[in-house]
């Protein structure tokens, strides 16, 4: 008799063991997960956990790090601005008392000691001033622009050198408009001294000139795209495209390469031995005899009409009409100096003389533009050379704030090509205009003199001064108004008194010269006695002239006064290094100015800090956004990913009840045998 073994289940033991096996895995797995959001904090571990839910964290994520930087930002951002904000108000505060000395010490009951004495204490507001303006946050200089690392302020002869950029630095705020965390030093408490070019330097192209320094035909600069070229009498067209042409020499070879083509491709000459090229400040199109060609402009594009390429008329080019329109170069640093039309003669040497230091440069070999700005601003002359707004001439800027009689001065070199006033920067020439001289404060003549005991006009009261010659003679010199508008008006007046008093040009000329310093009173060499000068009627003239500074050369029979051309940077530095001078030196006039002067640097400083009281509300405003936004991020994030641990822990019990229901099933299934399900 057969009998059923003991150990047979109801069901496969392999796969009882699987399936059984399966559910606790499932539940441990799951368990451990729970397990681990419940040690994260998370319920979105990773992207595999919720797909959706993992993109819009990953995004949020992205958003709430740009955030926290913009936060970070804008609280350095106010750091700064409060320093600078601190700096000023220290500086406005000493300006105050700067101010107050100079209009306490220009009474006359003032002694030459008490001025003195206050001489050394604004000796040390300048030192004071200098170290606020030099402030730093962290590894940043506050009034430094955008050379942050370099400190903007030192001494440089006698006056401060400004080291720094006249841009800001700005940073990512999030505001939509940049709000600067650094300010140019210069602006800040004044502003720079600047010779601005007199000479249209007229640049010609040149193949390698940038069609973003030209105006354009239309004077709207150069827009690239497609041209297209209709080829008479054939009737054939071309397009060609332009639209990344960065140079002149990049139109010629592209618009020579496709005619060029199409030559070949037809066997015909359409180009004469010309070809396309330049000519002073247009593209020329030299074609073959009997040939025409039209340029125009595809759509809505204008390509063609910028290049000149579309004459007046729009006539096309043919042999009687090989020229485009004129496009206008502006200036750049590459600009090569043998393109410059308005250039007459060579380059040879300028003299700067700055804050009681004189350099003479050399731009003889000078081949561009940034040549001659390289030369320039290395010299140690304290100066920056820009290119104009118009791009027609260079500026010179002065970084140096001295006192006015120590401002900056640009000459030419006796004897040489009169290069500064070639370039137009030449400060002292016929065509300055005298309300400039002596710091801004012009000429002071004697006029409208009347008779005391009459009341009729006494023309002998409005004479300014007196020229007595070698040979005894004297000349009187009666400068009206309408005499004094230019040096060179001024220099003309003084020739015409001479002549009206019988003396003859070869035995006195009033002058400019060629060289360094102010006017020239020059003499005929065989005179005896040198030339001499004297004031008239109280007047002003002579010495806001420079004429009674003069010193006489006996060699060349020659007064030569002093320049009082000075090109100032106005400042608070230059305002307290001339009360410090005017104080020192007992000069009553001198305090009045430079306690005038004051004035406006003072109301500048209490603008700038207006401007950064600004710029500070509008960062708080801007960082309690920001903020907002950074929250609101953080909270939608937090409701994504976070883990609600009420939830969590309910699971975590579920799933260890789970786990051990598993395992004790798993243990009692393995125990029974099929017997246990027999009747």
């Amino acid at each position: 008799m057969s009998s059923i073994p003991s150990n047979l289940s109801r069901s496969p033991s392999l796969l009882i063991q699987q399936i059984q096996l399966d559910n606790i895995t499932r539940t441990n797995i799951e368990l451990f997960e729970v397990q681990n959001q419940l040690a994260t904090g998370r319920a979105v571990n990773r992207a595999s956990d919720d797909p959706v839910a993992a993109v819009t964290i990953a995004t949020l994520d992205d958003s709430i790090e740009r955030s926290d930087q913009r936060l970070r930002n804008l609280d350095q951002a106010d750091t700064n601005l409060a320093l600078i904000e601190t700096s000023l108000s220290e500086a406005n505060d000493l300006l105050l008392s700067a101010k107050s000395i100079a209009s306490e010490q220009v009474n006359l009951g003032s002694t030459t000691q008490e001025r003195a004495n206050q001489a050394l204490i604004v000796d040390s507001q300048i030192a004071g001033l200098l170290e606020q303006m030099n402030r730093s946050s962290g590894d940043v200089y506050l009034f430094s622009g955008s050379r942050t690392s370099q400190q903007p302020f030192e001494q440089f002869g006698t006056g401060i050198i400004y080291t720094g950029e006249f841009s800001p630095m700005t940073t990512d705020l999030g505001l939509g408009s940049s709000v600067p965390v650094t300010l140019d030093g210069i602006d800040s408490i004044g502003q720079a001294g600047r010779v601005n070019g007199t000479t249209d330097l007229d640049p010609r192209l040149t193949l390698s000139t940038r069609l973003d320094d030209l105006d354009g035909a239309r004077g709207l600069g150069i827009s690239r795209g497609p041209v297209e070229v209709v080829v008479a009498p054939s009737g054939d067209t071309l397009v060609i495209d332009l639209s990344d042409a960065d140079t002149t020499e990049d139109v010629t070879t592209r618009l020579d390469a496709a005619i060029g083509a199409y030559e070949s491709t037809t066997g015909s000459a359409v180009l004469g031995a010309g070809r396309i090229g330049i000519a002073d400040d247009r593209f020329t199109v030299d074609t073959a005899p009997g040939v025409s060609l039209n340029f125009t402009d595809i759509g809505t594009g204008t390509t063609a009409q910028d290049l000149g390429l579309v004459p007046s008329g729009n006539q096309g080019f043919d042999a009687g009409n090989p020229n485009g329109a004129a496009l206008g170069p502006r200036l750049a640093l590459d600009t090569p100096v043998a393109s410059l039309a308005g250039l007459i003669a060579p380059l040879d040497q300028i003299e700067l003389t700055n804050a009681g230091r004189r350099v003479q440069v050399d731009l003889s070999g000078a081949q561009t533009i940034e040549d001659i700005k390289n030369l320039i601003e290395t010299s140690g002359a304290g100066v920056e050379v820009m290119i104009n707004q118009q791009g027609t001439g260079i500026d010179i800027v002065n970084l140096v704030s001295a006192p006015p009689d120590n401002s900056l001065i640009i000459s030419d070199t006796p004897g040489g090509s009169n290069t500064a006033d070639l370039l137009g920067i030449r400060t002292f020439t016929s065509s300055t205009r005298t309300d400039r001289l002596n710091d801004g404060r012009g000429v002071q003549i004697a006029t409208g003199g009347t008779n005391p005991d009459t009341g009729a006009a006494d023309t002998s009261l409005d004479i300014d001064f007196a020229i007595t010659l070698g040979d005894g003679r004297e000349i009187t010199v009666n400068l009206r108004p309408e005499d004094i508008g230019t040096v060179g008006a001024v220099v003309d007046r003084i020739n015409a008194e001479a002549a009206t008093q019988g003396v003859a040009p070869n035995d006195f000329q009033a002058e400019l010269g060629d060289g360094p310093g102010g006017l020239k009173l020059v003499q005929n060499g065989a005179f005896a006695d040198p030339l001499a000068i004297s004031q008239r009627n109280n007047s002003q003239a002579m010495f806001d002239l420079g004429l009674a500074d003069g010193t006489y050369d006996a060699t060349s029979a020659t007064l030569t006064g002093q320049d009082r051309s000075g090109v100032v940077t106005d400042t608070v530095f230059t305002r307290l290094l001339e009360l410090r001078d005017g104080l020192a030196e007992d000069d009553t006039d001198g305090i009045t100015f430079a306690g005038e002067r004051l004035e406006g640097v003072i109301d500048g400083v209490a603008q700038t800090r207006g401007l950064v009281g600004g710029f500070g509300q509008r960062l708080a405003s801007a960082s309690d956004r920001e903020l907002n936004v950074n929250l609101f991020n953080q909270s939608t994030r937090s409701e994504l990913r976070d883990l609600d641990f009420a939830e969590g822990a309910t699971r975590l019990t579920q799933l260890q009840n789970q786990l051990q229901a598993a395992l004790q099933t798993a243990s009692i299934s393995t125990s029974l045998s099929l017997l246990d399900f027999l009747g």
